[in-house]
């Protein structure tokens, strides 16, 4: 089934992104010949890309803002005028990759006239990133001036191949009084921008030097490395800053992995190819069998095989690690031929050849 699901998306889903792309307009941001400082504020902003609100009914705000990259990082400067600047104002700044896949969210940075400020537990920015992102800021009288730099280790998941196409959403929260309804000025409707989109030059990411395999089609910084998304939306691929360890691995792929023992699963940590290779286990998703003497078959825990070398890893594997249908994984065994074998509580085995590069399923088994 889940076979059948990737061959649809690779013949209709990727299409589709490409047509999305393609539709899609986008402005590329200039090069900077260096980066901007806040003195001098816009005007000294060399960038020709400047970025207005939505006109917005009764809104006694209003900014401007210029954009430009330079080498890894991308430059955000913004002139917000207020008719009474606030501690309670915000400046909100934006950031979200739309051809990323489904389950891909943006990343928010906050800002007022002391500087930055948390971007707030739900905003889905990861503490790393929010550190990353660093800013000056000036208030002159009414007007509150934002240089911001924003460095790829920041983004989040952006095009491992496909153009660098990205929403940037200034957002300026206009509170008069505690009181007072807050009003938004924004140059973005729906967090999609109004008009053209922005286009990075492909330099930041060849800086990387990453090399994820082609079925990587999304990259996104981790805190300690980074994580290789594939069609369907599952960590294909991860880097680490340092070698790899099966902990360090399952925090890159999984952060929210399960440990086998705690849902009854008999599921070693590694295992050893015929190559001396190393594959790492890593058990993710919700557990069908939470509630004792019950099973629900919404949900399902799931078994990943990654390969491990030194600082890299590759999923040459994911099959099911407990369902309503199979039961719970009771065995996982890897011979001396590299033949894979699964069994599960309900009887069934499933068995998987190394390749090479991945295991490929050799019998049908019953489910």
């Amino acid at each position: 089934m889940r076979a059948a699901a990737l061959s649809f998306c690779l013949l209709f889903c990727v299409p589709g992104v490409a047509s999305a792309q393609a539709e899609r307009s986008s402005k590329l941001v200039p090069s900077l010949a260096k980066p901007p400082r806040i003195q001098g504020g816009l005007k000294a902003f060399t960038s020709p890309l400047v970025l207005k609100p939505v006109a917005t009914e009764g809104a006694t705000a209003s900014f401007t803002a210029k954009v430009g990259a330079r080498k890894d990082t991308l430059y955000v400067g913004v002139e917000a005028t207020d008719d009474q600047l606030q501690a309670g104002d915000l400046l909100t700044l934006s950031l979200y990759f739309p051809n990323t896949g489904p389950t891909s969210t943006g990343y928010t940075w906050r800002f007022a006239f002391d500087g930055k400020r948390a971007s707030g537990a739900n905003s889905g920015t990861p503490q790393f990133a929010q550190d990353l992102v660093t800013a000056a800021v000036q208030r002159q009288g009414n007007t509150l001036l934002l240089m911001a730099s924003v460095p790829v280790r920041a983004f989040p998941r952006f095009p491992a191949v496909d153009p660098l196409v990205f929403d940037l959403c200034l957002t300026y929260e206009d509170r008069d009084s505690a009181e007072a309804k807050v009003t938004s000025i924004s140059n973005c409707q729906s967090g999609t921008m109004v008009g053209d989109a922005l286009r990075l030059s492909d330099e930041p990411r060849k800086g990387l030097k990453l090399k994820p395999p082609e079925t990587v089609t999304a990259l996104e910084p981790r805190q300690d490395g980074w994580l290789g998304w594939d069609y369907m939306s599952y960590p294909a691929w991860a880097q680490g800053d340092d070698a790899l360890t099966p902990a360090s691995l399952r925090s890159l792929v999984a952060p929210e992995a399960v440990n086998p023992s705690t849902v009854d699963l008999n599921v070693p940590d590694t295992l050893s190819l015929p190559d001396d290779g190393r594959i790492v286990t890593v058990v993710s998703g919700k557990n069908p069998y939470a509630v004792a003497g019950q099973c629900d078959a919404d949900d399902e825990l799931r078994l990943g095989f990654y390969h491990v070398t030194g600082k890299t890893a590759r999923r040459v594997l994911e099959w099911p690690a407990a369902t309503c249908a199979l039961g719970r994984t009771s065995s996982v065994e890897l011979d001396e031929e590299g033949v894979l074998s699964i069994r599960y509580s309900n009887g069934t085995s499933m068995n998987f050849a190394w390749s090479g590069t991945h295991f490929s399923r050799t019998e049908l088994g019953k489910r």
